[in-house]
């Protein structure tokens, strides 16, 4: 189970650093169903480095269990 959150941790501090998930409240919420402009556009431009990234420890700001 810690193992678990921490790769969750992990994902979750890289959600909040990226654009996609305020790209996402802001097309939903904020401007009430306008298309979101992802970065990358489609799922093609996203690379194996892409999604390893997510889960690469966060050094000094790794969870603490």
């Amino acid at each position: 189970m810690d193992e678990c959150m921490k790769m969750e941790f992990r994902i979750l501090n890289r959600m909040l650093a990226g654009h996609d998930f305020y790209e996402g409240i802001r097309a939903a919420i904020i401007d009430k169903g306008s298309t979101p402009r992802w970065r990358p556009a489609g799922l093609d431009d996203v690379g194996v480095a892409d999604v390893d990234a997510y889960f690469a420890p966060l050094g000094e700001r790794e969870l603490d269990l």
